[in-house]
């Protein structure tokens, strides 16, 4: 799974047609019961940096866009990456998302 869209980097800067992935998303029970869905994003400028053997210098870095913990419901029948990439599409840093 994948999507783009154009990244608001932030100082007026915005880094269109990205190639985004979420390469981890995994449920932790926290300490007071409850569950959340943690998730990391990567940021490439298009696929072809994400597919290129020096694709880890190649990533692009937003702090609203790289990490985030949300509410999980045990009772969700997706699995996590589905509900990460749902969540990740309402991100206000985001304009313009379209699967891939």
């Amino acid at each position: 799974m994948a999507i783009t869209a154009n990244v608001d980097l932030g100082n007026g800067v915005t880094a269109s047609s990205c190639y985004i992935i979420v390469p981890t998303a995994y449920v932790k029970k926290m300490e007071d019961n409850s569950f959340k869905l943690i998730y990391d994003v990567e940021i490439y400028q298009n696929k072809s940096d994400r597919d290129g053997i020096l694709r880890g210098s190649k990533i692009i870095s937003c702090r609203t866009v790289d990490h985030h913990k949300i509410d999980y419901d045990t009772a969700a029948s997706d699995n996590p990456f589905v509900l990460a990439y749902t969540d990740l599409k309402t991100n206000g840093s985001l304009s313009s998302v379209a699967d891939v």
